[in-house]
């Protein structure tokens, strides 16, 4: 199959060369060479090679006879299938290979430009050797020098077969063989004649590997062998198994000589031969264009552009996943009087760089294939956009032009170049355009930074399974899926944190306004007064019991007083009993509230348990039909039972409190029928008795209850609060600690999840040198968040001293947020807040009073303690640097290489100038090589102004856009080819003398080579 102007205008392509075809003279099937049957056969083998092989190399020893009438069949109209023939010549070099018993000579080929002609070659090259060709020592003596013909080649055979024993005749060939096999040359010879003005740039030389393999390394043949070797262009091979190859590669540049090695058939045998040396069995893959320029250029980028083997990689790949490689690019108008766009350009399933001036159509070529490829980014496109081409004024024009990818399976069709993305449609290609690159990093606000992460992340769940994505389509959303049950942890750890918080405050409010000394004072006033009231009440008893003497002799008196006694005994009855009955109402109404709370937390069970069971139900519903996951067993009966005795008990105990309230009601009424009629019996021992019972009751007052806080026993309460209260304190920031220490438990259980989700690409970033070398690494950490300045604000500088300012700088004390490191941090927080001027060991002051006026203690307390200050980040840094803290370039460098490395998709990537803020050095050494990677597994087409990326970076396809007379045009090829060679180097470097001015300005300083 020829390759066509098409063809060539893609650039390189992966085929197969085979530059070492030998003619039928040296066929070993006793046919001469000059037999017309022999060469038909011949000629019918050629034309019958598989279509890969584009370039044959005709081998010939010293005549051009061969290659000559192969080169003639080609001119007849025949060997259509072959795009070059170049002319080989073998020879035989001095140097001695093998052991003393099996001599063998060094084989030297010389592949020659076929721009020279067979003539120039005899005249500048054959014939320059013929005086300086050795004969083989151990010719008995004989001497021979003459012209070197075919004829006096067999003279020469005669003459050495003449001198050999009769019985040792059948061990030679025919003569002229013989004469072959017995001259040979000088390596300087050949080069001197190579260095010729007519021959200089137009050949390359090839050693047999075999027969300099055989070259023993010893002392005195060492530097000999190196020598022949590392004056070779490339090594021939004829491979039995291509399986070494590459070790053999590998081996000759581990000797440190020439590791260029080509499989060449080196064919003694026509094709149905089962020998391996015979004519088609090549499997060498040049990707270069089918020309000696081609030819020097893949050797010259030996590592990228051979390779030996049944299949290229690449190749595999186009023809494994055809619709994920563009095929070719058409940019028309169906009108004849629109020719801004008239493009129809092959494209290389490598790497592809558009070259061209400012302003030429470089960034428009690479829109309309994004378009083609149905990008999302059209919004940041830098060519067609509504300020551009596609503005209000050039709307009507925009519309009769189209965009026509086709890839490489036969798809595609025409888009409009005003239609834009297609949401409904498949995004074929990821493009990124300049302008989405310096949108993303050149500007510092959260939520561009955001973005920018993002993008990373997206590239980041390429490297997670298809079956472990749990359905999601997008590294945040999995991400939540994943993190659910960690967040509802989460949210009832710190609900139960607010309880916590609520003690503290309370406790530490309690301590704030209650002073222990003065209510020890107040406590030894009361015990006093208790003294005097109680011995007040000591004498008027003694008074009133004297006049009761008295008063015994009174029938009357005497009934009135007992009834009076018996009315307060009842009325003391009646009070215990309220007593007992209220205290039992409490009790159960406690026990009411409680049995509430927990039938609210077995419905709010249910309502989980429910809603567990309708999801677990959809995801298994297809498979197994309804089912139940949890089955909850609640004895509500019994519950119930036990709700409703309490509720009935506390409707008797309501009914005896009334009733014992009537009785009071009526002592009470008793009391006072009783007392007037005593006070007007006698008077004055009623105003005694009445005084004993204020005494008895000054005395019960000033002893009080819990209730009383002004009481003996409220103060003892109190006293005895007081003193609890820094232990309860410290019981209460031991328990906030704990619930503290469960979250960040809960938070590092969180970054495990996020640790494993990230684990493949780690992995992938880790083992790439590419990716690594650039200074990438993961990080995977529970951040502080810049929230956390929030938190500290809060604080009244003029009452804490430098702990504001530590506080503020808190991220700056903690080397890690590990609980061991946060867990002194955070306590010192509770010590230092409770002390006067936040000094340690100081005076016991109220945390509140540290706090400014509108802050709230409850809520600066938990903004600490929950840590939501605190988040799970797992990402990349770059030379130990957050993302957000790189510049613009390096921004950009990451970026790039997470597309072109670490990116797992297949589809083309278009970039568009990411060499922008980028040295050259970074760019040679750091996005060149990324290109390669990416280039050997996806296309890949770059917009560059950069000769590092388009030159260095070994381009597959250069396309040159030009814009002249308001039309855009283009021209295609690789850089190989001399007219592409001349664009790149008029763009890239700024012409050829300015280029040359350069080079010679360097090459002043021998030090800089």
């Amino acid at each position: 199959m020829k390759t066509g102007k098409s063809e060539r205008a893609r650039g390189a392509a992966w085929r197969i060369w085979d530059l070492h075809v030998h003619t039928p003279a040296s066929f070993e099937q006793g046919y001469g060479g000059d037999n017309d049957e022999v060469w038909e056969k011949y000629i019918g083998e050629l034309e019958k090679l598989p279509e890969e092989i584009k370039v044959i190399g005709i081998n010939d020893y010293w005549f051009l006879d061969g290659y000559n009438r192969v080169r003639e069949a080609k001119e007849a109209g025949r060997l259509q299938n072959i795009d070059e023939i170049f002319p080989v010549i073998e020879m035989r070099l001095r140097h001695f290979g093998g052991s003393t018993g099996a001599l063998s000579r060094v084989n030297l080929h010389v592949i020659f430009d076929p721009e020279l002609g067979s003539a120039k070659i005899q005249s500048q090259f054959v014939d320059a050797l013929q005086s300086k060709v050795r004969l083989a020592p151990g010719i008995d003596g004989k001497e021979w020098s003459a012209s070197i013909t075919k004829a006096s080649l067999t003279d020469l055979g005669k003459c050495i077969k003449e001198t050999v024993p009769k019985d040792q005749l059948s061990r030679y060939k025919d003569d002229l063989t013989e004469g072959f096999n017995n001259i040979n040359v000088d390596l300087s010879d050949v080069q001197s004649a190579l260095s010729s003005s007519y021959l200089r740039g137009h050949a390359i030389v090839g050693i047999g590997k075999t027969e300099w393999a055989d070259i023993k390394w010893n002392g005195q043949s060492i530097a000999a062998k190196k020598d022949v070797i590392n004056s070779a262009s490339l090594v021939f091979t004829a491979y039995e198994d291509v399986a070494r190859w590459k070790a053999d590669v590998e081996k000759l540049r581990n000797d440190g000589v020439t590791h260029r090695l080509l499989d060449c058939s080196d064919a003694h045998h026509f094709s149905d031969s089962k020998n391996h040396m015979r004519l088609g069995a090549c499997q060498t893959w040049l990707n270069t264009t089918p020309t000696f320029a081609g030819l020097v250029y893949a050797l010259e980028e030996f590592e990228r552009r051979v390779y030996v083997g049944l299949e290229p990689p690449m190749r595999g790949r186009v023809r494994k996943n055809p619709d994920r490689f563009i095929d070719r690019v058409r940019v028309y108008s169906g009108s004849n009087e629109l020719k801004l766009f008239q493009h129809d350009i092959p494209l290389n399933s490598g790497f592809v760089a558009i070259v061209g001036n400012k302003g030429q159509g470089k960034s428009a070529l690479l829109d309309c294939i994004a378009l083609g490829g149905n990008s999302s980014r059209n919004d940041e496109f830098a060519f067609l956009r509504k300020s551009r081409f596609l503005s209000s004024s050039n709307k009507k024009v925009a519309k009769e032009y189209q965009t026509h990818v086709t890839w490489a399976d036969g798809t595609g069709e025409p888009v409009g170049l005003d239609a834009g993305y297609n949401s409904g449609a498949q995004v074929r290609v990821e493009y990124l355009p300049q302008m989405f690159v310096e949108r993303i990093c050149n500007n510092d606000s959260s939520d561009v930074v955001d973005e920018f992460e993002q993008e990373l992340r997206a590239i980041l769940f390429t490297h997670i399974p298809d079956d472990q994505r749990l359905g999601q389509r997008s590294f945040d959303d999995l991400f939540k899926r994943k993190t659910e049950s960690s967040d509802r942890e989460l949210d009832k750890l710190r609900s139960g944190l607010d309880g916590l918080i609520r003690s503290y405050v309370e406790i530490a409010e309690f301590r704030a306004h209650n002073d222990e000394a003065d209510v020890r004072h107040r406590l030894k006033v009361k015990r006093e007064d208790i003294e005097s009231a109680r011995a007040d009440f000591l004498l008027a008893k003694e008074e009133l019991e004297a006049m009761r003497c008295e008063d015994a002799q009174n029938a009357d008196l005497v009934q009135l007083m007992q009834q009076s006694e018996d009315i307060e005994r009842r009325a003391g009855e009646l009070a215990a009993a309220r007593a007992v009955n209220e205290q039992e109402r409490m009790r159960l109404q406690d026990l009411l509230t409680k049995l509430n709370a927990v039938a609210q937390r077995v419905d709010e069970i249910f309502a989980d348990v429910e809603s567990i069971n309708l999801e677990v139900a959809s995801l298994l519903a297809e498979e197994f039909g309804q089912v139940s996951f949890i089955e909850l067993f609640v004895r509500r009966e019994v519950f119930a039972d036990s709700l409703l005795a309490v509720e009935k008990r506390l409707v008797a105990l309501q009914a005896e409190l009334n009733s014992i309230d009537r009785d009071v009601k009526t002592c009470e009424d008793d009391k006072r029928v009783v007392d007037d009629r005593l006070a007007a019996a006698d008077a004055q021992r009623e105003r005694v008795r009445q005084r004993v019972l204020q005494l008895e009751q000054r005395v019960n007052s000033l002893i009080g209850s819990s209730d009383d806080s002004d009481s003996e026993r409220g103060l003892q309460d109190l006293l005895d609060k007081i003193e609890q209260a820094p232990q309860v304190m410290d019981d209460c920031i031991a328990n906030i600690l704990q619930q503290s220490s469960l979250i960040h438990a809960a938070l590092m259980k969180r970054l495990s999840m996020v640790e494993d989700l990230y684990a493949p690409a780690s992995r992938f970033i880790a083992g790439s040198s590419i990716v690594s070398n650039a200074g990438l690494k993961f990080n995977a950490e529970l951040r502080i968040l810049p929230v956390w300045n929030e938190i500290s604000a809060a604080l009244d500088v003029r009452r804490n001293g430098d702990f504001s300012t530590w506080l503020s700088r808190f991220e700056e004390s903690v080397s890690e947020t590990s609980w061991e490191k946060l867990l002194p941090q955070l306590r010192n927080i509770l010590e230092r807040i409770q002390c006067e001027r936040a000094e340690l060991g100081g005076k016991y002051r109220n945390p509140d009073s540290a706090l400014r006026k509108s802050a709230s203690l409850n809520v600066f307390l938990k903004g600490i303690f929950d840590l939501t200050w605190l988040e799970v980040r797992f990402g990349l840094t770059g030379d130990n640097r957050q993302l957000s803290e790189l510049s613009p370039g390096q921004r950009g460098l990451v970026l790039a290489l997470f597309y072109l490395v670490v990116d797992l998709r297949a589809t083309p990537l278009l970039l568009d100038q990411p060499e922008e803020n980028l040295d050259n050095e970074t760019i040679a050494s750091k996005l060149v090589p990324a290109i390669h990677e990416a280039a050997g597994r996806r296309q890949t087409i770059i917009v560059t102004h950069n000769a590092n990326l388009a030159i260095v970076g070994d381009a597959d396809q250069i396309i040159h856009c030009r814009m002249s007379n308001e039309e855009f045009s283009v021209s295609s090829g690789c850089i190989a080819e001399l007219d592409i060679a001349k664009f790149a180097l008029d763009v890239l470097e700024g012409t050829k003398p300015a280029f040359d001015n350069r080079r010679h300005k360097y090459e002043a300083f021998p030090e800089l080579s």
